[in-house]
């Protein structure tokens, strides 16, 4: 029975023989599992192993259907690569038994060097949203967000008075906040 090995990002076409991994000896030392499929067998590590079986058992994978196992690399947040073994039911091209007509799939290229780029800026730029924001934001905001309702009362009071402008109001106001952020020591100014 030949040796079956998966290259990263190549998506390989099987028929498996059976849908869990038979726990052998690693020629490096420890257990891993061999799977065997129509064309061969393959060895993975415990670990994949698990992976693969729950993707087989999550598909409804039958022996003797077939499925394509793919090892690809995949860009994490800060640009971190790692291995995600992923299983996929193959439909074989031609007519369906439910009277469906499938179609060969197109294999899809692996992302190129820019693209692989872009995810990584993305991913980058999320992780950031998930970032909260610094104490003194907040105070700023506050501070800003009361200052605009104190300047809100000053405009709605000056407005009963028909010789007051608004740009008086409003220099009146700033005086009296810079006065006020002086002899406090800038404390509670707001």
């Amino acid at each position: 029975m030949s040796v079956i090995r998966f290259q990263t990002n190549v998506p390989v076409a099987l028929h498996m023989r059976s849908t869990e991994g038979k726990p052998v000896e690693s020629q490096f030392g420890g257990m891993q599992a061999m799977f065997s499929a129509e064309e061969g067998a393959f060895y993975v590590s415990e670990v994949v192993g698990s992976i693969l079986a729950e993707q087989f058992t999550k598909l409804g994978v039958k022996p003797g259907e077939p499925v394509e196992i793919i090892k690809a690399e995949v860009s994490r947040p800060g640009g971190r690569k790692c291995i995600q073994w992923t299983v996929a039911k193959s439909v074989a091209p031609g007519e369906q038994p439910d009277g469906t007509f499938a179609l060969p799939a197109v294999p899809k290229a692996p992302p190129s060097d820019l693209e692989r780029q872009l995810a990584d800026s993305i991913a980058m730029i999320e992780a950031r949203k998930q970032t909260p924001a610094p104490a003194w934001a907040s105070y700023l905001v506050e501070q800003s967000n009361a200052l605009i309702d104190c300047y809100s009362q000053v405009l709605t009071h000056a407005s009963k008075y028909a010789n007051v402008r608004g740009e008086d109001v409003r220099s009146i106001f700033l005086s009296t906040f810079i006065n006020v952020t002086k002899n406090n020591g800038g404390r509670n100014a707001a």
